[in-house]
């Protein structure tokens, strides 16, 4: 093709029907900044609503016809949110999911298979119990291989809510289908695109590939890190999530596809110079985003002369210290507290602390700044830290270490707060 298929991507915005709102107001930034880029199909992973509630449905109906005023092919699955019902109402999966096709101005199939410029795009829902029945999956192989018969070269989309399994940053949990990976890894034409894990774009294990190519869409709503960070809500959603509202803008050309990052707050591209490269056809012996890249990796260090500090602050303890440093970005700190007694020691906690690397560019930078946990340090005690700087991949650097005489405080704060955010 002379000029690349446009393609917006947008996912999880967990939206009510009000401008206000917040998921719609991202939804509506996400708009303003796809629109001008003239994109021809627009692809939306699930979790639009919040709730089941077809006046969201009709609201976000109503952005698309305000923004693309002379339409745009949309292709877009239902996630888990957009089937939840008010206690004590009837559920009725499959009447959510007519009224979701056809209130966004899409045809009501499932799968969904849309032909555009010789470019096959698949939405697949869910089925109704909340998984994906073996009918269903059969029905999904069958589009899949239409699409490869008309032509084997071009990369066949495939567009679900959750993402199969071990995969991309967020699929190694509850959340991976088991039942996709295996389907997918049977067709290395197959691109799958998926939300729900709401990881940050920052991330390259965002983008993976071995037998096929998958990638995640972020989220409009909140982001969340799933590998237990001490710092986090529920030791999932992340430190100042609301500030990682994040799309993709993908450009298909004849012999490959670009996938840019936003940030739609920033109203910024994320890495305009780490664009996703994905080769057509794509070779699976020769992955681009495949495990190889850990290796390739250099760990994060911290700068000579970096300190670090002990702070007491009405009954929690803090721990400030200079950031390390990597030409990517540190993606979290594990910290450990070691108390020291004579000729003995005892490491007391050892906890993960995410980074702030998805945090708007205005604040980004500075010291870092984490509540450590009061419980596992006596007052009185003399205490080593030792700070390990971990970047996306794995690769731990050197720690940072020091040793501090606590502080014999009284009304000393216990208990793990239920949002350890500074």
């Amino acid at each position: 093709m002379s000029e690349p298929l446009r393609v917006a991507i947008v996912s999880d915005s967990q939206a009510y029907p009000s401008i206000n709102d917040w998921g719609m107001s991202n939804l509506d930034k996400a708009f303003k900044l796809l629109a001008p880029k003239k994109p021809e199909v627009l692809l939306m992973a699930g979790d639009l609503a919040d709730g089941t509630n077809y006046a969201t449905f009709d609201f976000y109906k109503k952005l698309l016809d305000r923004h693309f005023p002379g339409g745009i092919i949309h292709v877009g699955c239902a996630g888990n949110h957009d089937y939840w019902t008010p206690r004590g109402v009837v559920r009725d999966p499959e009447a959510i999911y007519r009224e979701f096709c056809t209130r966004i101005g899409q045809p009501v199939a499932n799968p969904l298979h849309q032909v555009v410029k010789g470019i096959s795009f698949i939405a697949f829902s869910e089925d109704f119990s909340g998984r994906h029945s073996p009918e269903m999956l059969d029905k999904l192989e069958t589009e899949i291989q239409k699409a490869i018969a008309r032509d084997p070269v071009k990369p066949v989309f495939v567009i679900t809510h959750f993402p199969p399994a071990d995969t991309m940053s967020g699929s190694f949990n509850e959340s991976g289908r088991p039942e996709l990976r295996e389907l997918f890894d049977r067709y290395k034409q197959v691109v799958s695109i998926s939300g729900h894990t709401h990881y940050p774009l920052e991330d390259e294990r965002c983008i993976w590939q071995e037998k096929f190519t998958a990638f995640t869409t972020d989220t409009l709503a909140y982001s969340c890190m799933s590998d237990g960070y001490y710092n986090a809500c529920g030791k999932v959603i992340v430190p100042f999530a609301r500030e990682a509202v994040q799309v993709l803008f993908m450009e298909i050309y004849d012999d490959h596809f670009d996938i840019h990052r936003y940030n739609v707050d920033d109203q910024r591209e994320i890495k305009p110079d780490a664009v996703w490269k994905v080769a057509i056809p794509y070779d699976p012996t020769h992955p681009s985003y495949g495990e190889a890249r850990k290796a390739m990796r250099p760990a994060p260090q911290f700068p000579a002369g970096a300190k670090g500090m002990f702070r007491y602050d009405f009954g929690y303890f803090y721990l400030l210290f200079d950031p390390a440093e990597h030409p990517d970005f540190v993606h979290y700190y594990t910290i450990r507290i070691i108390e020291c007694d004579g000729n003995s020691e005892k490491v007391v906690s050892e906890e993960k602390f995410a980074a702030g690397f998805y945090r708007l560019a205005r604040y980004q930078g500075g010291r870092e700044v984490f509540r450590i946990p009061s419980e596992a340090i006596t007052p009185g005690a003399h205490c080593r830290f030792e700070i390990f700087p971990v970047e996306s991949f794995g690769n731990a650097g050197e720690p940072l270490v020091f040793e501090i005489d606590v502080p014999n405080a009284s009304m000393l704060r216990c208990g793990r707060p239920e949002c350890p955010q500074e």
